[in-house]
């Protein structure tokens, strides 16, 4: 039992639940779904161990608040005044975030200390002429419910910064509001006019002057150059077509060179890995700089990279996770971790909370899945968005290959579900989250939550980053994963294990795909699950695809028996191996440069030579070109570790 004790809540929960399931199985497996789920939730609510469980989990203060106290933060923000005053910026910036992330939110003096530690690290920033990330602190500051007595002055600052970058009418918006704040100010007459004075020769200054057109320094967001009409997150040099053996899938509409972007798309569900949660941004997944964030104003251990982020995420599904904090119930005390569980639990949680429950009601009928759904539309002007739920319900999801086991799971993790929403007032208020019978509104949205979770087993993707300092230019990028999440495009392409495309996560929460070689028109487009015939045997690939995704490969790499990395042809004419050396060489040398942009060029150039002499697919040097397209498109345009 003390062994027990010390795994994670959900973990235990689980298993206690299933043990009293499988004594009533026979029961169990002649009820419908709707009823495994209620009388699955019946039994755990019924038994006060399970319950208790819950009960201690939801109290407990989440693992990182025991490092957060009023005098650390108080301790952290006197130290950076100390670095900033000596004009040690960079200090006085880590400093001043750590006085941020260390202040309790749970109380007026810790939002205070938030409040502060924002403001703090503005006046850093603007003197760094680091206007932007200037603003967003000030914005921030002032959400976490800055001083009003002190307020002028940050507004004064937030002025300074938009004349700084050519914001005029932002600017005078800002100086007027400003002298409107000196009347809630504690300074006395003389100083109020003095700054009234001042603020009215900036406004004078301001006189006749037009906003400029911003410069801000971007990633490049949208990497697609013609879309697909039905289907934006497409190229239009792709369609999806339909057919009985392969279900939905792209289709070249025309020849499709190496290089080219053929999809760009965004995730319709996501969250981060429980260990990423300090260190990412909770909404957008993006890497936060250890000198940068926002922290949660409901809860601990939650982070944004901007207001923007901040204000989607509280005006969506963060408040109902901040009651729950999920990740406490992953948290194993023996060995002070947290253990990384399916990613289908934490999609389908948040593919929940992101959506009242009043959208949910509009959904009935779940049980006709539209396979043909993006294939065949009902009128002219439809067109399939990524945010667009009906991808998520009409996914593939083997329901006919289910086994009771896998049924009797599910179960469980849906009523686990119905006790999380509870408590964290997705249904409004109620008096206890431990009833033992469900609403007509929970027992609606159970039957959702099972329907979601049976279609994002087999079509959850991880979220990555690039390790930036192992990048080559010429070998394969080491990756880092950060969460996982549903990318409704993306999943429409079927596996192969030889794939014509790669694919990068881009932009935090998007993934981009790039066509890996030539791709003949009317050829499918085709994506790789992990499981490639470089690294595995033909047999290993069967039993890997078949346990893992409920389905046997027979792409051109199976039907073939095309061999691994190692066994691969090598040969190629003189000439041909002494060009292909060189531009691989050329390379190297440009990305040391840094030129990367001239990097993806010559990886392109490599495939071409390569297609242009004829050279038969696989080839050794296929692979050895692919490897450098990769690794410059993850260092051009993907998430950065």
């Amino acid at each position: 039992m003390a062994v027990e004790m010390c795994l994670p809540a959900y973990h235990r929960i689980f298993t206690r639940m299933n043990r009293i399931l499988e004594k009533g199985k026979e029961k169990f497996d002649k009820l419908t779904k709707e009823e495994k789920v209620a009388f699955a939730l019946k039994c755990a609510m019924d038994d006060e161990e399970t319950t208790e469980v819950f009960k201690q989990t939801f109290a407990e203060p989440d693992i990182d608040e025991k490092e957060l106290t009023a005098e650390r933060s108080g301790t952290k923000r006197s130290e950076g005044n100390t670095a900033f005053q000596k004009k040690q910026d960079e200090s006085a910036l880590r400093l001043y975030t750590e006085a941020i992330f260390s202040a309790l939110h749970n109380n007026p003096e810790g939002k205070k200390d938030i409040a502060l530690g924002l403001a703090n690290r503005s006046a850093v920033l603007i003197k760094m002429k680091r206007y932007d990330e200037c603003l967003e602190d000030i914005e921030a500051s002032l959400y976490f419910e800055y001083p009003e007595n002190m307020r002028y002055k940050l507004v004064d600052r937030q002025a300074k910064c938009y004349h700084a970058l050519g914001q005029v009418s932002d600017a005078v918006r800002s100086y007027n509001r400003l002298t409107l704040l000196l009347k809630q100010s504690n300074l006395d007459k003389e100083k109020q006019e003095k700054w009234k004075t001042d603020t009215s020769k900036e406004l004078e200054s301001l006189k006749g002057k037009t906003d400029q057109p911003r410069n801000k320094k971007e990633i490049q967001n949208n990497l697609l150059i013609n879309k697909n009409t039905r289907i934006p997150q497409f190229s239009d040099c792709v369609e999806l077509v339909y057919n009985k053996s392969q279900g939905r899938f792209g289709k070249a509409t025309r020849n499709i060179e190496a290089g080219e972007v053929i999809m760009q798309d965004t995730c319709v569900s996501h969250h981060l890995l429980c260990r990423t949660r300090n260190i990412n941004c909770t909404h957008c997944m993006k890497k936060i700089p250890e000198t940068r964030g926002i922290p949660s104003p409901l809860c601990i251990g939650y982070r944004f990279c901007s207001m923007k982020c901040l204000k989607f995420a509280m005006e969506t599904y963060h408040p109902v996770e901040a009651k729950i904090d999920i990740e406490k119930f992953f948290y194993n005390r023996k060995d002070k971790r947290y253990e990384e569980l399916s990613g289908n639990i934490l999609l389908t949680y948040r593919a929940i909370t992101q959506k009242p429950l009043a959208f949910f009601e509009e959904y009935k009928d779940l049980e006709n899945v539209d396979p043909k759904y993006g294939v065949e539309f009902s009128s002219e002007d439809e067109v399939v968005e990524y945010s667009d739920y009906r991808n998520v319900f009409n996914l593939e999801a083997h329901r006919d290959k289910k086994t009771s086991e896998e049924i009797l799971s599910l179960s469980i993790r849906t009523a686990i579900f119905i006790v999380f929403l509870r408590h964290g007032g997705y249904f409004g208020a109620k008096e206890t989250a431990y009833g033992a019978v469900m609403s007509k509104s929970e027992a609606g949205l159970a039957k959702i939550i099972f329907h979601i979770q049976e279609g994002f087993q087999y079509n959850l993707h991880s979220v990555d980053e690039v390790v930036t300092n192992k990048l080559s230019g010429i070998t394969s990028p080491e990756l880092n994963e950060v969460g996982s999440a549903i990318f409704p495009t993306l999943l429409l392409l079927n596996h192969s294990c030889e794939p014509n495309t790669l694919r990068i996560c881009a932009n935090g929460n998007q993934v981009i795909m790039v066509a890996k070689r030539k791709i003949r028109k009317g050829e499918e487009v085709t994506d790789n699950y992990g499981i490639h015939h470089l690294s595995q045997t033909f047999e290993e690939r069967q039993e890997a695809l078949n346990r893992g995704f409920a389905f046997s490969c027979c792409c051109e790499a199976c039907a073939k028996d095309y061999p691994r990395m190692k066994s691969l042809r090598s040969q190629l004419p003189e000439e041909v191996e002494d060009d292909f050396d060189a531009i691989r060489e050329d390379v190297k040398d440009k990305f040391k440069k840094k030129d990367h942009a001239a990097c993806l060029r010559l990886s392109i150039e490599m495939i071409q030579l390569l297609e242009k002499k004829n050279v038969v697919y696989p080839h050794r040097n296929y692979e050895m070109a692919g490897l450098s397209l990769h690794s410059c498109l993850w260092t051009l345009y993907g998430n950065h570790h």
